[in-house]
C-alpha cells in the first residue's frame, strides 16, 4: 500500500494512535491488526524524539482523537520500556494515570508492558511505583468501585496486580481495600473492632456489593443498588431479568448505555405498552418513562457526542428483537436461519424429502430481485410494524434522537462529494463486517442521508462497470428504496471501483471527495482507481481530491495505491469519524 502522504515517523505515529494502523487500510471492529505492523514509537525513541512521541500520545488522548485505545496503550508500554532514555520512561509512566482511566485500560497496559519485557525478569521499580500511584491517587470509594465492578480483565485481576507490583497503600482506606481483595471481606474486617468512619463506609459498600451478588430478591437488590449507586457490572446475570433492577439502573444510566440496553429491555417486555384490556404494571410504566426521558434529552445526546450511526445501529438492534429470524454471526457478516422452519423456509423434519434440500430460485426482475428479496422485504416491514406497535412513543423517540445526533453531533467538511454505491439484492438483510445487525444497503442509505443533510454539494450514483446518477430522496426509507431498485442480481457481477471517477471525468464534474461503497468483490477495469484518480486530479486541476473505498464485506482491500486514498474493510460507528478526519487532512496531524 502506498503511504506517500505519511512522510515521517511522527505522522505515522499519529495515524497509528488514532486508527491502529499507519497504512491506508482500516479494519473496523475488534481486531488485533495493530499488533503486527511496524512500531513508529520505537523509531522515534531511537532517533532521540521519545519525549515528542509521548506528547503525541498525551494530546491524542486528551482530545479524544483515537478510534481504538489499544494501540495507544501498546505505544505507551513501549515508551515505558525505553531503557536507553530515562526521561522518556519518566514521562511515559507519568502519563499512565491519565490514559488508564479505569482498571480495564490499566490491565491492558500491563499486558502490553509484559509483552515488551519478555526478555527481562520481574517487575521493575518504576512499574511498581506507577501502579501504586495509580491506586493511591484515587478516592478510596472509587477504588472500591473499581475492584468490585471490574474484577477481571483478560487474564489479569486486582489480586494479581497487588501481589506482583507490591502495591504500597498511601492510607488506611487503600490498605483495607487491598486486604479485602487479597483475603476477603470477613478476614479484612476482623482487624477493625472499632473502624473509623472512612473504613466503616467502605465496609458498608463491600457488604452491599456482596449482598447484591448473592441475593435472589430483585426488589431488595434494587434498593441496595440505589442506596450505594452500584452499576450494571455489579449485578449477577440471574437478576437482570428483574424489572426492579432495571428500574434502579436507569436512574443514572447515560443515553448511550440506554440505547445499548433497548434490546435487553424489550426482550423482557419492559418496554411494551399494554393494550386497552391489560392492566399496566406501574414499574414497567416507570421504566418506559425513564427510557423516554433519556432518549428525549437532546442536551445529553450532544454532551455524550453520540454518533447518529451509533443510534441507527441501536434502532436496528431494537427492531431485530421483533424478528422471527435468528442471526448467527459468521465471518464477514451474519447468516440468517429461521426459528420456525415450516414458515417460508426449508422443509420441516416431518417431510419425507428432508434429506435433500432444494434451492428455490426466485424469478429475477430487471433489477435483479426475486422471491427471496421480496420475502426479506416483507420480513423487514413486519419487524418494523411490530416494533412500532410495541411502543409507538418509544419508536418515535429513538428516531428523533437520531435526528438530534445528525444535527448536533455530525461535523461538516464543506466539501463536494460523489457517493457511489453498489449492492446486490441477494444481500438485502445480510449483516456487514464490523456491524452484523445492519445491512450494506442500510449503511449506504444512512451515509447518503447524513451527507445530504450536512454537506453543501452531494451527488449519488449507482455503479457496476459504469456509473448511473440517481435521484436523491430526502428521507432515509426512500433512499433505501431507490438504491434497492438498482440492486444487481448477485455479488459476482463484475464492477469497476474506478467507474465513479471515470464518469466524473467524462462529465467534467468537480468533486473534492469520491466515496465508493460496495458489498461485493470489486474487479479492476481497464484502469485502477489510483491511476484514474491521478488522471482526474491532473485534468480537472483538483490536486487535493481524495478517494475513500469502503468494502462493507471485505476483510482486505488494496486499492489505495496513491496518496489521498483510503481503504476501509467493513463498517462500524467509528468509520464516519475516520472518513471525516481523512477528508479534512487531520488523520496524520494534531
Amino acid at each position: 500500500m502506498a503511504n506517500e502522504h505519511i512522510s515521517n515517523s511522527k505522522e505515522r505515529l499519529i495515524r497509528f494512535l488514532k486508527t491502529g494502523t499507519d497504512k491506508s487500510f482500516f479494519l473496523p471492529g475488534k481486531n488485533k491488526h495493530f499488533q503486527y505492523v511496524g512500531n513508529a514509537m520505537t523509531q522515534m525513541i531511537n532517533k532521540g524524539r521519545g519525549l515528542e512521541a509521548v506528547e503525541c500520545i498525551k494530546k491524542v488522548h486528551s482530545e479524544k482523537l483515537f478510534l481504538k485505545l489499544d494501540p495507544m496503550l501498546m505505544f505507551l508500554a513501549n515508551a515505558c520500556h525505553s531503557n536507553n532514555d530515562m526521561a522518556v520512561k519518566k514521562a511515559a509512566y507519568a502519563l499512565v494515570e491519565i490514559v488508564c482511566e479505569t482498571p480495564v485500560e490499566l490491565f491492558k497496559w500491563l499486558k502490553q508492558v509484559k509483552t515488551c519485557s519478555q526478555l527481562t525478569k520481574g517487575i521493575g521499580r518504576g512499574l511498581r511505583s506507577t501502579v501504586s500511584n495509580w491506586y493511591n491517587s484515587k478516592d478510596p470509594m472509587q477504588v472500591a468501585e473499581f475492584v468490585t465492578r471490574y474484577k477481571n480483565v483478560g487474564n489479569w485481576s486486582h489480586k494479581d496486580v497487588f501481589r506482583l507490583c507490591h502495591v504500597k497503600p498511601a492510607n488506611e482506606s487503600i490498605a483495607f481495600i487491598i486486604k479485602v481483595v487479597c483475603k476477603g471481606l470477613k478476614s479484612a474486617t476482623e482487624a477493625y473492632k472499632e473502624p473509623s468512619a472512612d473504613i466503616q463506609k467502605l465496609i458498608t459498600y463491600f457488604e452491599a456489593v456482596d449482598f447484591v451478588r448473592h441475593t435472589e430478591d430483585g426488589f431488595a437488590a434494587a434498593m441496595k443498588l440505589e442506596e450505594m449507586e452500584l452499576h450494571k457490572e455489579h449485578i449477577p446475570v440471574s437478576l437482570l431479568c428483574s424489572k426492579e433492577i432495571w428500574n434502579s439502573l436507569l436512574l443514572n444510566m447515560p443515553v448511550g448505555e440506554v440505547l445499548s440496553s433497548l434490546p435487553a429491555l424489550s426482550r423482557r417486555g419492559f418496554l411494551t405498552v399494554p393494550d386497552g384490556k391489560a392492566q399496566e404494571d406501574p414499574i414497567v410504566r416507570e421504566i418506559c418513562h425513564k427510557v423516554l426521558q433519556r432518549l428525549k434529552d437532546s442536551e445529553a445526546i450532544e454532551k455524550e457526542k453520540i454518533s447518529p450511526y451509533f443510534i441507527y445501529i441501536a434502532i436496528r438492534n431494537y427492531v431485530h428483537v421483533f424478528s422471527e429470524v435468528k442471526t448467527y454471526h459468521h465471518g464477514k457478516g451474519g447468516s440468517r436461519k429461521r426459528e420456525n422452519p415450516s414458515n417460508n423456509g426449508p422443509v420441516s423434519s416431518s417431510s419425507p424429502s428432508q434429506g435433500k434440500k432444494k434451492k428455490r430460485k426466485g424469478r429475477k426482475t430487471e433489477e435483479g430481485q426475486g422471491d427471496a428479496g421480496t420475502m426479506e422485504k416483507k420480513e423487514e416491514a413486519g419487524m418494523t410494524a411490530k416494533a412500532r406497535a410495541n411502543n409507538p412513543e418509544l419508536y418515535d423517540a429513538i428516531h428523533d434522537a437520531f435526528k438530534v445526533a445528525v444535527e448536533k453531533n455530525t461535523p461538516t467538511t464543506g466539501k463536494s462529494y460523489l457517493l457511489a454505491v453498489k449492492t446486490a439484492g441477494s444481500e438485502f438483510q445480510k449483516g456487514i463486517r464490523g456491524t452484523p445487525s445492519i445491512s450494506a444497503l442500510e449503511v449506504m442509505s444512512l451515509m447518503a442521508t447524513i451527507l445530504k443533510n450536512k454537506e453543501r454539494n452531494v451527488d449519488l450514483g449507482f455503479f457496476t462497470a459504469t456509473l448511473s446518477p440517481m435521484k436523491f430522496p430526502s428521507e432515509l426509507d426512500n433512499i433505501i428504496e431507490e438504491i434497492y431498485s438498482r440492486a444487481v442480481p448477485d455479488l459476482t457481477l463484475a464492477c469497476d471501483p474506478a467507474a465513479p471517477v471515470t464518469w466524473a471525468l467524462e462529465k467534467k464534474k468537480h468533486y473534492d471527495v469520491f466515496l465508493v461503497m460496495s458489498d461485493g468483490a470489486e474487479t479492476l477495469g481497464e484502469d485502477s482507481p489510483a491511476s484514474k484518480l491521478l488522471e482526474y486530479r491532473q485534468q480537472m486541476n483538483l490536486p487535493d481530491t481524495k478517494m475513500v473505498l469502503c468494502g462493507l464485506a471485505a476483510p482486505k482491500l488494496d486499492f489505495a495505491q496513491a496518496s489521498g486514498m483510503l481503504d476501509i474493510g467493513g463498517f462500524d460507528a467509528t468509520v464516519p469519524s475516520l472518513i471525516h478526519q481523512f477528508i479534512t487532512g487531520k488523520l496524520d496531524t494534531l
